[in-house]
């Protein structure tokens, strides 16, 4: 009588490992991001001194610069000085936002300024030539005229950061998840996922911001274009972070776009109160690309408007071909199934 014997059952798979690696993972990505997230704050915002800010003087160039190194010696390189031909020359580029404030000398000095450039950008040329005035020997009120005021329902001008922020953070969680369910779709309708959810969240923005609370008072069209394109870079960023890194994707993208992008986006206090090195990296980002574009569709109209959105287009560009390029490059790589390759070999299944 034959017996028949059983295969010995498969072992289950060592534990190894893995409760270590569950404890610790957490800890070795969330301190990291937590000390980045103060880091970077505090580095790029604690401290805030102006740089450059452009100023028109209707003045000669040699007036002007004479001006400068008086203006320098006291206050650095807070201002930079513009010679402008005439006060309605002066007030347009002013209201273009080409320039932050214009000092008309004559007759007894008065300052125009743009309230929508920011509070800490209009109160530093207003102290700047406040000590101009007083070192003239002239009256110490300086007349100012506010020729670009912020809106009434935004006082502080603080309200297009947390519309930008909104939309960055929204656009990078939307591209965490769509890497949760990255198996579940085919690309084209992850593509049209992410396009949806963009359009969406630019229009509720907009609408929010604007129509029903009134504290951004640009076009509505022009508003929503803004967010739209910032929603769409900042959710193919991730995504593409992702699919390149697999979830540290996730943790890179957290500190460019949240983090980064956001400490720097020129929202509080404008990109030119940054410390060096932030204050370049400002423009090249989506949130601050992004607050530029708004501030100026709100308050400059859209003549200025092509630059920013060009780097927000660039970006939502470049991550569609890169994601486009990690799925070729994948599907070539991956390995074809056993019963396809034996077919070709001629070996029956």
């Amino acid at each position: 009588m034959s017996t028949q014997q059983t295969p010995p059952a498969a072992s289950d798979p060592p534990l190894g490992p893995e409760p270590v690696i569950a404890f610790v993972q957490p800890l070795g990505i969330g301190l990291p991001v937590a000390l980045a997230f103060v880091g970077i704050y505090l580095t790029a915002l604690h401290k805030p001194q102006p740089h450059q800010l452009p100023v028109g003087v209707v003045a000669s160039p040699g007036v002007v610069a004479q001006l400068q190194r008086s203006i320098s010696a006291r206050a650095g390189d807070a201002v930079a000085l513009w010679p402008a031909p005439d006060a309605a020359r002066a007030r347009h580029q002013l209201q273009q936002g080409q320039l932050v404030a214009a000092w008309l000398p004559d007759p007894g000095g008065q300052l125009l300024v743009a309230g929508a450039q920011g509070s800490a950008v209009t109160q530093t040329v207003t102290d700047v030539f406040t000590s101009v005035v007083q070192g003239q020997g002239g009256s110490t009120r300086l007349r100012v005229d506010d020729v670009v005021p912020l809106s009434a329902e935004d006082p502080r001008g603080f309200s297009g950061f947390y519309v930008i922020f909104g939309v960055t953070l929204a656009g990078f969680i939307f591209g965490q998840t769509s890497h949760t369910y990255v198996r579940r779709l085919p690309l084209g309708q992850r593509l049209l996922q992410a396009l949806l959810f963009a359009v969406l969240a630019g229009l509720a923005g907009a609408l929010l911001a604007g129509p029903l609370l009134g504290v951004l008072p640009g076009p509505l069209l022009a508003v929503a274009g803004v967010l739209v394109l910032l929603g769409l870079a900042a959710t193919l960023a991730t995504i593409v972070l992702t699919a390149l890194l697999g979830d540290p994707g996730v943790v890179v993208a957290t500190l460019l776009l949240v983090i980064v992008g956001n400490a720097t986006n020129g929202g509080v206090d404008a990109a030119s109160f940054l410390p060096g090195g932030y204050r370049q990296l400002s423009p090249l980002l989506p949130p601050g690309a992004a607050t530029t574009a708004l501030r100026r569709v709100d308050y400059f109209g859209s003549v200025a408007v092509l630059g920013p959105v060009v780097v927000l287009a660039a970006w939502a560009l470049v991550c569609l071909l890169l994601l486009l390029a990690v799925v070729v490059t994948g599907s070539r790589r991956r390995p074809r199934p056993v019963i396809a390759l034996a077919e070709q070999a001629g070996v029956p299944s």
